[in-house]
């Protein structure tokens, strides 16, 4: 079958080159339909079936004008979740998803869309940039990215983490637990793209979104020699600073 993928408001959220997950997705399914909503268009998924829901990084504004937007789909995003539908949230995305995003230095305190028991509090003197290398479960190989961020996510232990970090942190510097995964839902904080630096998840997502086809990776004994070089890397404790693990 062919695949839907949709990109939420591309012209906001494009940051550390994160849409490129979305232009290999669509390399290694040259099949696929890719929808790309502005701000002013109503979202694909609330009136026909998407087979991925992605929105990538977005500015501090960009994530206020994101929950603004989604808000009146908030039900259908909720639905869609709970039946299965894939979604791909990536670095401050997953936040736009939460209970509130707190900024003191800034004087807000906006309220998300409330589909995840979490908190995000943003420190604009504060930024966080780091390493991260994980397992899923499952899946042999880590999954490797990085990370560069205002804001730390706190949350309850009891929602299902996306990972857990082997080395840096998780969805603060006090945790190992990375991300939210529900059902087909995942968010994370990584950038990288996650989806260019780790093939073999690539791989997985492919064969989740459509069982019946075999996934083939665009590019792929680069993608792979990529990710194992990037991987020796990780690997290698001198690569590692003080600041990259939980406190």
């Amino acid at each position: 079958m062919s695949l839907t993928i949709e990109m939420l408001y591309p012209e906001i959220a494009n940051l550390h080159g994160d849409n490129f997950n979305i232009t290999y997705l669509a390399q290694c399914r040259p099949d696929s339909r890719v929808v790309r909503t502005s701000l002013t268009d109503t979202p694909a998924f609330v009136t026909e079936p998407v087979d991925l829901v992605y929105l990538g990084p977005l500015t501090e504004k960009g994530q206020i004008a994101a929950i603004e937007r989604l808000r009146p789909h908030r039900d259908r995003i909720e639905a869609l979740i709970d039946s299965g539908t894939h979604f791909l949230f990536t670095h401050n995305a997953l936040e736009v998803l939460g209970q509130r995003i707190r900024n003191d230095e800034m004087g807000y305190d906006v309220a998300g869309l409330g589909l995840f028991d979490l908190e995000s509090t943003l420190s604009m003197f504060g930024r966080y940039s780091g390493k991260v290398m994980g397992s899923l479960p499952g899946q042999a190989p880590p999954v490797v990215g990085y990370k560069s961020q205002f804001s730390m996510i706190s949350t309850a232990t009891s929602i299902a983490p996306f990972f857990t970090a082997d080395r840096g942190i998780g969805r603060n510097r006090g945790t190992a637990l990375e991300g939210v995964r529900r059902k087909n839902f995942i968010g994370t904080s990584l950038i990288g793209p996650i989806l260019v630096n780790n093939p073999h998840f690539t791989r997985d997502l492919l064969a989740r979104l459509d069982p019946n086809t075999e996934p083939v990776l665009a590019h792929e004994s680069f993608a792979l020699a990529a990710y194992e070089s990037r991987l020796e890397g990780f690997r290698d404790d001198r690569r590692w600073h003080a600041h990259e693990r939980v406190t």
